[in-house]
């Protein structure tokens, strides 16, 4: 049996001090291993919020799925929670444990300075850099934004833009950010991913392939092919196969597709969850593919206030009432290609003094993998989900 090299989510379900860490070793051919027996990396700080946050990701992903079936989705659970874990850590006493409670973390089980911690241990330890993979994650917060602060509210759009830009090095193109009449501070949360793969596609054998889109449409997209070994799993209790492919740069950076088969998005949209992640570890195998891939580049904005936790989030000047989320504005893109991904994500969050207004809701081995999939690509040192999306449509 093959020892798992992802992290070891098991026992952080079951006490929240046991470690959600990354196994240092390569897969080798299938031999009859102990997991037990193969030491895990110590503990770290951020690791006691790795299963809330997977578990956090899937519960957004089903919210979104929800409201634009039929949709490619795609967004960054670590900009999400990290912004949002920002301000409910600095909320009032009264409504910061139900706030906390949204993001999946429970205080009597890990306390408010574990949690804050925490956060800042994994903001630490994400951002990475080398010849074929850089990763960088950072927010700001622009103050004195509202009516009678001084500001030009188009300079303050234009500061955003401009800072988002800058950060996500213009992968999320024209970032609009529409402030409101009462907005008197904004966080942006921003994520920038670039890495390699660890074994690149052939760039010569790419060729224009069907892609099965739904029942009665399809779409042309090229198609990559590669000969190589990767690890990979038919689950025929969930009806889809897993597919996960490393990223260059010392096993910091991995990626999953999971392919349901025809018909059984749903039964495996409802069974995502931080177990059935370590089901999978446990059944990944390490095999010869000769398989052909979508290439893809997509782009998702999200509005994100009416899923969230709603209450006062703190940072009103002295004497001031306290602000409150007012807009959660999220957008992500992923390209992926022959030599690698790129993918960039922004959470802008408005606050105002008045209290949340009311929005309007929005509503056997495959190895050719042309039907709608699901994308997640992990930090493996923290067990951090970078992002999490489904692909419909390759075309974007």
């Amino acid at each position: 049996m093959e020892s798992p090299r992802w992290w070891l989510l098991f026992p952080a379900l079951m006490a929240v001090d046991h470690c959600l860490a990354l196994v240092d070793q390569k897969d080798s051919d299938p031999i009859d291993t102990n997991p037990r027996d193969v030491p895990p990396r110590p503990a770290l700080p951020c690791h006691k919020l790795s299963v809330s946050n997977i578990d956090f990701a899937f519960n957004l992903y089903r919210q979104l799925a929800w409201n634009a079936p039929g949709e490619n989705i795609l967004f960054s659970p670590a900009s999400v929670s990290s912004a949002l874990a920002t301000l409910f850590l600095g909320a009032p006493a009264a409504s910061r444990a139900q706030l906390l409670e949204g993001l999946g973390l429970n205080l009597s089980v890990v306390p408010e300075a574990e949690v804050q911690e925490a956060f800042q241990d994994l903001l630490l330890r994400l951002p990475l850099q080398g010849p074929r993979l850089l990763l960088t994650v950072g927010q700001r917060r622009f103050h004195s934004l509202g009516p009678g602060a001084g500001q030009d509210p188009g300079e303050g759009q234009k500061c955003i833009r401009e800072y988002v830009e800058k950060q996500t090095q213009g992968k999320l193109g024209a970032w609009v950010e529409d402030l409101g009449n009462e907005t008197a501070a904004v966080l942006v949360n921003h994520v920038l991913l670039r890495a390699g793969w660890e074994t690149p596609f052939d760039l010569e054998a790419t060729s224009p392939k069907e892609f099965f889109v739904d029942e009665l449409r399809t779409v042309q997209v090229p198609m990559m092919r590669q000969k190589a070994r990767h690890r990979f799993l038919h689950d025929p209790e969930l009806q889809c196969t897993v597919l996960q492919m490393d990223h260059a740069g010392a096993g910091n950076v991995t990626t999953f597709f999971v392919f349901p088969s025809r018909g059984a998005l749903g039964q495996l949209e409802d069974a995502l969850l931080p177990e059935t992640l370590i089901k999978w570890d446990s059944l990944l195998r390490t095999r010869e593919l000769n398989f052909h891939f979508p290439k893809f580049s997509i782009s998702s904005t999200s509005r994100l206030e009416l899923l969230l936790p709603r209450g006062a989030v703190g940072g009103g000047l002295p004497g001031q009432p306290g602000l409150n989320v007012s807009r959660v504005t999220h957008k992500a893109v992923m390209t992926l290609g022959e030599e690698g991904s790129e993918a960039a994500a922004a959470t802008s969050i408005q606050l105002t003094p008045s209290p949340h207004p009311d929005f309007d809701s929005t509503p056997p081995p495959d190895t050719e993998f042309r039907r709608p999939f699901l994308v997640m690509t992990f930090h493996t040192e923290t067990g951090s989900m970078l992002f999490l999306g489904k692909i419909v449509n390759p075309l974007g």
